[in-house]
């Protein structure tokens, strides 16, 4: 299994006192549980803070498909008062380069270098969305694309989702368990599920629900097909996470064992490192596991536990029709939740 590499920092001076929201953990514990409140009061107060941002812009920025992320960073914009602009490179604006040095004698028109330092001068802070590889383990694994964005960047840059990382998922996840289980969440138990799907998907939301689970001092357990085990870096830096915060982290390839008392059930598909070694086995390992679907059986062995999921979700392939409409589901809450998480980080990061 390949490994990750430390990740880089940005060395550019003029960008190093900027707070770029690239992962769940690039804010401080006191800002961390300062967001996820305000998150919460924003669910139960429509008003609050409403028009606070009159005068700033937000500029958003899609490398791939979005409906919860762009909808409500727009959403979010607009009830704080400030004017978006959206952007979509080689859908109505120029596709982009990417590479340092590059001779752009091909289909991209402009270099993100200009891009991103044109953006940064019209605007207050930048939303950007990137993509995994699904290539280059060690790019993606270090977060490259977005991390070269808060580089050449001169306002903060919101991650919207990268090949690693997913922190307004993040953010909005914390604030729904905050909401469901007040502060006492280092008792509660959560189980990060593979599961089944025709494709193979980043690792950024699985990365980001686990380091998400860990902040927040629960008992996270991840139970995937040993096919499909997460990143060996990423596993140690979300049990520092969690041993600084009262919980646990351990892995498993028993999804019926985990789920056994479980409070929380979050299932995602992923290709894992296997799709970066080896395609063809990653392909045949994953449509041989479609009995790791969640089931209503599964979720009776919960403790009446919620079952969540970032979305899109495909109906019983990942998921069956009886869990996503029956009572353990929570993952409308948890899109819901996006809005007000978003709104919360925009707060942030202009100091409002």
């Amino acid at each position: 299994m390949p490994t990750s590499p430390s990740p880089t920092t940005s060395s550019s001076s003029s960008t190093d006192d900027l707070q770029h929201i690239l992962r769940v953990d690039a804010v401080s514990d006191a800002t961390w549980d300062a967001l996820r409140h305000t998150a919460v009061q924003h669910r139960h107060d429509g008003t609050l803070h409403a028009g606070a941002a009159s005068g700033s812009s937000l500029g958003l920025v899609f490398m791939n498909p979005s409906l919860r992320t762009r909808t409500s960073m727009e959403g979010a914009a607009a009830h704080l008062g400030a004017r978006h602009t959206t952007l979509v490179p080689g859908n109505g604006s120029w596709a982009l380069e990417w590479e340092p040095g590059a001779v752009m004698d091909g289909e991209a028109a402009e270099h993100v270098r200009e891009a991103i330092g044109v953006l940064s001068r019209y605007h207050d802070a930048l939303g950007v969305r990137v993509f995994a590889s699904g290539t280059d383990y060690g790019a993606d694994a270090q977060d490259t694309l977005i991390r070269t964005v808060a580089e050449h960047a001169t306002v903060p840059v919101i991650n919207l989702e990268s090949a690693w990382a997913h922190p307004c998922q993040g953010l909005a996840d914390a604030a729904l368990l905050t909401e469901r289980y007040g502060d006492a969440l280092a008792d509660k138990t959560f189980v990060l599920s593979w599961a089944p799907h025709p494709k193979p998907l980043p690792m950024a939301v699985p990365n980001t629900a686990l380091r998400t689970a860990a902040r927040c001092g629960m008992d996270v357990t991840v139970a995937r097909p040993d096919t499909h085990a997460l990143d060996p870096g990423v596993m140690a830096e979300a049990e520092a996470l969690a041993e600084t915060q009262g919980g646990s982290v351990s892995a498993t390839s028993d999804q019926a064992a985990a789920a056994e008392g479980a409070d929380v059930v979050y299932a995602k598909s992923w290709g894992g490192p296997l799709v970066y070694e080896n395609p063809k086995a990653e392909s045949e390992a994953r449509a041989a596991r479609s009995d790791w679907r969640i089931t209503a059986d599964l979720m009776a062995r919960t403790r009446n536990g919620a079952f969540l999921h970032c979305l899109p979700v495909r109906r019983n392939v990942v998921v069956d029709d009886a869990v996503l409409d029956g009572p353990h589901a929570a993952h409308l809450d948890q899109a819901e939740y996006r809005l007000h998480a978003q709104k919360a980080l925009l707060q942030y990061v202009w100091s409002l």
